[in-house]
């Protein structure tokens, strides 16, 4: 039976949605809205206001829309409106932040909020890069403290459109201190929905013997029982995996085999003041982000 909101593990009062205004803008807000009704969140929805046209406006109604600073932020202003509307989310009063700014400022003043949660989706491999490279991964993975779930290029659009319940919830874990604060989310979430929760570790080194299987297994098991405190029963009935392979094709393919509605990994450096955007950008999380099919919770390690 599915936790009440005020006993649920996890507390999501305030979630924050990221959007370009670009073509995958209202799936985000409808997954958005979805998971804060779940949740009984507070939704807010933050735009950086560029200084040159949005792709997205339209040419024919609007010929002579000037690039003008203070008219771009009010026409996204009107389209969230609309979005907003479009989608019957009144119902939540999402608070519309539009700055003309960059990312990391933006963001700077979203956290005074005290958002528990970041969105934020792409509509290809190459829009997951513009929001990983750069001054949006300095402004966002370098700048947020909080878990960022990214819906990527290939997140199926007809599950924004369902109501949020999590049936299985794969957790990837390379056994260092950094997929502790993620386990945390990942059982307390799969606790919360009533979901199976599924624990991979992926061995980069040695082969797919059974004698090598079990004893990998068997790390991850003891390396699961030594952060179990406070986790008892959230991890009751979490069942432990082991692949051989590359981290992220490994993940992938468990997160497609077990029909998973939600990756959880944590990430070096998200959140730290240093490295961690050319880390992130090398590291797993960003070929999961490109290539899972469903949402990915990508938990900092906290400072």
């Amino acid at each position: 039976m599915l936790a009440a909101v005020t006993r649920r593990l996890i507390q999501l009062q305030k979630i924050a949605v990221l959007t370009d205004l670009g073509e995958e803008t209202e799936r985000t807000l409808r997954y958005a809205a979805s998971l804060a009704r779940w949740y009984g969140s507070e939704l807010m929805i933050v735009h950086a206001c560029a200084r040159e046209m949005p792709a997205s406006l339209p040419p024919e109604p609007l010929p002579n829309w000037p690039v003008d600073g203070p008219q771009l932020k009010q026409y996204a202003h009107e389209k969230l409106i609309t979005l907003t509307e479009k989608l019957g989310m009144h119902d939540l009063a999402p608070k519309l932040v539009v700055r003309e700014t960059a990312i990391k400022p933006l963001l700077e003043g979203v956290a005074e909020h005290h958002p528990n949660l970041l969105i934020l989706a792409t509509h290809g491999r190459e829009g997951v890069r513009k929001w990983l490279l750069g001054s949006v991964t300095e402004g966002v993975f370098r700048a947020v403290q909080w878990p960022v779930l990214v819906l990527g290029p290939r997140f199926e659009p007809d599950r924004a459109a369902r109501q949020i319940q999590l049936r299985t919830v794969v957790y990837a874990t390379d056994l260092s201190k950094v997929s502790v604060s993620a386990l945390q989310y990942a059982a307390g979430i799969a606790r919360d929905h009533d979901a199976q929760l599924i624990a991979l570790h992926v061995e980069h080194a040695g082969k797919d013997f059974l004698f090598d299987r079990a004893m990998s297994l068997q790390k991850l098991q003891d390396w699961m029982k030594d952060r179990i405190d406070g986790l008892a029963d959230a991890l009751s009935g979490v069942k432990c995996s082991v692949e051989f392979g590359k981290p992220y094709a490994a993940i992938i393919q468990a997160a497609e085999t077990n029909h998973a509605d939600l990756l959880v990994l944590g990430a070096r450096g998200l959140g730290a003041v240093s490295i961690s955007a050319s880390h992130f950008l090398g590291g797993t999380a960003y070929d999961v982000v490109c290539s899972a099919t469903c949402p990915v919770l990508i938990v900092p390690q906290p400072r």
